[in-house]
């Protein structure tokens, strides 16, 4: 199927200005203007109207069940409401895993919750999060980790592969030990921070990374280890994590813009249900430490793609070649808004090069909420 999609606002690196998007089996054949798109369209081409809508790469956000609720329809709908609701094209799906749950006979229903997972159009990576481990420095403590990698290899053939996710403070006096499990096994570790001081996170990441080189069990690139709900607002902190080789993803709204200015790879991803606008605005208007829109929608786009393992390279952008995976957003106005809001540009310049994104308001969160971009549609590989 050939579609021309018309009248509208494409968010793209490669062709800031585009009003029209050719979509062609699935794939991105071509951007530019209205005027060139009425020319290029040929009878057999369906015409979507945009109504001055936006079309921008999808949202990647992060999603969890319990073992008892990973049934297959409870899966699909969670999968549904993401897509449908929300605007993601691409999700973490994360089933929470007890100690006990690490027994025999777990295997089958975690098969069928990641096989439908798989078969949804949303693209899912999945994650294993083991909670209730008792860490204390010897070797028998952290076998219920092997327990949890040997599920994850279980599952194989069910989708992508699983990562898995260890609570930072459980893990701790054997920290060095699970990364190394983890990296040696070719699985993806998220620690889960939000809770923990962030000195102490830091020191534990550097002291690590240093004994994983020596050992060369450093993970690989394409599946870094990612701490979850990390933030602090002490620079210094950012630096030292620069050169350990993790990612960030932030979950609640933190110092987006230091992480990046030092270099750490940061991503973000809103709490369940919550409309990721409303975590852009939010760090747009950190009232100490303030980024662009550009920023704040990046790292829930292109930037969250980066943390998951294996991603395809060019995921999170619309440019001529790529997937045709996006959303379409009603929203009141367009802009180049930087930090707090306090400068706000309309170019007319093509020479900047910058793509439009919706103009995010310092409001009362009721009313933040009620000028946030409206979802349309969410397509997903054309579809």
């Amino acid at each position: 199927m050939t579609q021309m999609l018309s009248n509208g606002t494409i968010h793209s690196t490669a062709e800031p200005y585009a009003e029209s998007m050719l979509v062609e089996d699935g794939q991105i054949a071509w951007l530019g203007s209205d005027e060139t798109a009425a020319r290029l369209r040929e009878d057999s081409t369906e015409l979507q109207d945009l109504d001055r809508a936006l079309v921008a790469p999808g949202f990647v956000g992060m999603a969890g069940l319990t073992l008892q609720q990973a049934e297959p329809s409870t899966v699909a709908e969670v999968l549904d409401v993401a897509a449908h609701r929300l605007g993601y094209t691409a999700l973490r799906l994360r089933i929470d895993l007890q100690l006990a749950d690490l027994g025999e006979g777990r295997t089958a229903v975690l098969h069928q919750a990641f096989k439908v997972a798989a078969d949804h159009p949303v693209e899912v990576w999945p994650v294993l999060a083991l909670h209730g481990l008792a860490a204390d420095g010897g070797a028998p403590s952290l076998s219920p980790v092997n327990d949890l990698l040997d599920l994850a290899e279980a599952l194989e053939g069910t989708g992508r592969p699983a990562a898995v996710t260890l609570n930072f403070h459980e893990v701790l006096p054997n920290l060095l030990g699970a990364r190394s499990w983890c990296s040696e096994a070719g699985r993806q570790l998220l620690l889960e921070c939000s809770q923990s001081e962030p000195g102490e996170v830091v020191d534990s990441m550097v002291a690590t990374q240093k004994h994983l080189r020596e050992l060369r069990q450093t993970p690989h690139p394409g599946a870094p280890t990612v701490l979850v709900g990390f933030d602090s607002p002490e620079r210094a902190h950012w630096e030292q994590l620069l050169n350990t080789g993790v990612q960030v993803l932030l979950t609640h709204p933190g110092h987006l813009a230091t992480a990046l200015s030092v270099g750490v790879p940061t991503s973000a991803a809103p709490a369940e249900a919550e409309n990721p606008w409303a975590l852009i605005s939010a760090h747009v208007h950190h009232s100490t430490d303030p980024v662009s829109v550009r920023a704040g929608f990046t790292a829930q786009t292109r930037g969250a793609y980066r943390s998951l393992p294996e991603a395809p390279p060019a995921a999170g952008q619309l440019n001529p070649g790529n997937a045709a995976t996006y959303a379409v957003w009603e929203v009141d106005s367009l802009a180049v808004q930087t930090p707090n809001g306090t400068v706000s540009a309309w170019s007319t310049d093509t020479r900047a090069r910058t793509p439009l994104l919706p103009y995010l308001e310092a409001a009362p969160e009721d009313v933040v909420a009620k000028t946030l971009p409206r979802l349309v549609r969410t397509v997903i590989r054309g579809r």
